[in-house]
């Protein structure tokens, strides 16, 4: 898997991408990698509009004889500089307790990588970690895609109300709308207006909309609708945090969305015999046809065969070509962007796993954890290069 020569290709493309502002605003929509730069740049509110879902802040409504919303900065000042907070949401302990358990239980490498945040970051990093287990899990503790889509259609609705200021009392919920709250503090306090988070509505609704869209098990076509869905879900978490932390970088965007792609594709690898046992092929159907893999005899005799190593060898490539990328785009980031990225340091070390063991999705060994994987990250991050893909 010697993919120097693509990343390097692919880092000469990208760069003269970003050379041309009209390819970036051509794109904003149709990438979510371009989109983000440009939702922090204000047009994020303008999509949720298109969008039709209904991003209502505490201040367009003074108005209105509500409850204050523990969220509101202020609402009824004159002055934007005087807007200090009469109901400030208290830190809810318990809730981020919570949302810690969840992440070390379901998530232990991202709980690891979370760890290097700054301490008054964590409680976010949770937060945002934990809402994309509640939606990965829908899929698996549903007996059927209708409750389901139910249980999407609630976070949908549980979003509104947390960027709204009025949270549904539910652990992630409350985690999230007390980070919200002090993503719109801190954006106060460097002189914009209250009400505002850095972190964007579109990011996390896109994470639900493509997970609605894979509870019904379809198999990808191509490996292209498999990276679609590895962004859409991967990228779209590592984007709330690049903003979560204040990075506003088109490198760290690349980085970021070609992390993603390679993260996703190692996830659903080394997820291979569970899938198995579901009846469920994450291995594109273009894939499979081309190296003549039989998803029906693979379904009832999951054992290891030529073709499902050929067809696991081209797919692992793939990723192991974004995240040569990623790494190309890593060379002079902020500091703040290194414990978002430090995510893709596990994923180099199954690739690297899946290849000593010839490509065999199946092998026990390369499921198991590293017993070693804090002190690489520790390292690695001392070292402040975070990859080593040759």
């Amino acid at each position: 898997m010697k993919a120097a020569g693509i990343a390097r290709s692919g880092n000469t493309i990208a760069r003269r991408q970003l050379g041309s502002a009209s390819l970036v605003r051509n794109a904003q929509w149709s990438s979510p990698m371009a989109a983000s730069t440009v939702a922090r740049r204000g047009f994020a509110h303008v999509h949720d509009h298109n969008c039709n879902h209904d991003h209502d802040h505490t201040h367009d409504h003074d108005h209105e004889p509500k409850k204050q919303s523990p969220f509101s900065l202020g609402a009824n000042s004159r002055s934007s500089k005087k807007k200090v907070a009469k109901e400030i949401m208290p830190k809810p302990t318990k809730a981020i307790e919570y949302c810690e358990n969840l992440v070390r239980k379901a998530d232990y490498e991202g709980f690891l990588c979370s760890q290097f945040f700054p301490a008054h970051q964590r409680p976010t990093q949770l937060a945002l970690r934990a809402f994309n287990i509640e939606l990965a899990s829908i899929r698996e503790s549903v007996s059927n895609t209708d409750i389901g889509r139910m249980r999407m259609q609630f976070w949908r609705d549980s979003l509104d109300k947390i960027f709204a200021g009025m949270p549904p009392q539910q652990p992630v919920a409350l985690a999230l709308a007390y980070a919200i709250q002090e993503q719109e503090l801190h954006h106060q306090q460097q002189g914009g207006n209250g009400g505002d988070s850095e972190m964007s509505l579109i990011w996390f609704k896109r994470m639900i909309t493509e997970r609605e869209q894979n509870l019904s098990d379809p198999q990808f076509m191509t490996l292209g609708q498999m990276e679609t869905y590895c962004e859409n879900t991967f990228g779209s978490l590592l984007y709330l945090q690049l903003e979560s932390v204040g990075v506003k970088s088109l490198e760290a965007d690349h980085a970021a969305s070609h992390m993603a792609k390679a993260m996703g594709i190692a996830t659903m690898l080394r997820a291979f015999p569970f899938h198995m046992h579901q009846n469920r092929m994450v291995i594109p159907a273009e894939i499979t046809a081309k190296h003549n893999l039989s998803q029906e005899a693979l379904f009832r005799n999951p054992t290891i065969t030529p073709a499902l190593q050929d067809a696991t060898l081209e797919v692992a490539t793939a990723a192991h070509v974004h995240l040569a990328t990623a790494q190309s785009y890593m060379g002079n980031l902020p500091q703040e962007a290194l414990p978002v990225l430090m995510a893709g340091i596990p994923t180099e070390s199954y690739l690297t796993r899946l290849e000593k063991a010839d490509f065999n999705p199946l092998a026990p060994n390369i499921q198991q954890r590293e017993w070693f994987l804090p002190a690489k990250l520790w390292y690695r991050f001392r070292q402040g290069k975070l990859l080593h893909i040759e």
